[in-house]
């Protein structure tokens, strides 16, 4: 099985973000509190087929690099949507957007903090503590639940495997909020396989996998 190229997924799919600025200690950095993956000839304001919940965003930036991110607060502050450059976890999550016959999907993260490096993300969120920058916070809870209400599909969690992230996990699983989530179990808990693991090979049996596990339900076949 070959995996459909990038090149191909844009054609099809495009990507749209919400990035805000926060002082952390001394310095301002990036975060983003959603992501949304569209089919190109639909919006982004018709209810998602799917979210998915991974750690943290990574590489994906606004696409315009003159964009000026604001400094915004997504407690009191709608984050406006601009359009974003893919990156290769959103490109294989257009994978399963392609098998399923999906036009619309949402990623959030535990934490919003970009970057693309583990360490240099939990620096961050150690400085982080009295920033609301998890859509988990009890503080962002309405913007949560908007998200869940407004999608019509399943809720994905897939952050993955580093031991880094225990506590994190944990926290979502506790979360009342998400009582219908579904995922690729590790064997460990509480780890869910994440969707672009290293191997070709390891990528391609996710996707396997969890179309396997969504089954025939959630499925748009319009």
């Amino acid at each position: 099985m070959e995996l459909t190229s990038k090149a191909e997924l844009l054609k099809v799919f495009r990507v749209e973000a919400s990035f805000y600025k926060r002082k952390i200690g001394d310095e301002y950095i990036t975060l983003r509190n959603q992501a949304r993956i569209i089919r190109r000839g639909y919006s982004g304001t018709t209810p998602s087929d799917a979210i998915v919940m991974m750690v943290n965003p990574g590489s994906c930036n606004a696409s315009d690099k003159n964009y000026n991110i604001p400094i915004m607060n997504p407690v009191t502050d709608s984050i406006p949507f601009v359009e974003a450059n893919s990156d290769q976890t959103q490109e294989q999550l257009m994978r399963l957007m392609e098998k399923r016959g999906w036009n619309h999907l949402v990623i959030i993260n535990l934490s919003d903090i970009c970057s693309g490096n583990i360490d240099v993300f939990l620096n961050y969120f150690n400085k982080a503590k009295g920033i609301c920058h998890s859509i988990l916070s009890s503080n962002r809870e309405n913007e949560l639940k908007t998200v869940i209400n407004n999608n019509y599909g399943p809720f994905i969690v897939a952050w993955g495997t580093n031991n880094k992230i225990s506590n994190l996990a944990k926290c979502a699983l506790e979360n009342s909020i998400l009582n219908s989530i579904v995922g690729l179990k590790h064997k460990k808990y509480p780890y869910y396989l994440h969707p672009r693991p290293p191997l070709k090979l390891d990528r391609i049996a996710w996707l396997h996998n969890i179309n396997t596990l969504l089954g025939d339900q959630d499925e748009n076949t319009g």
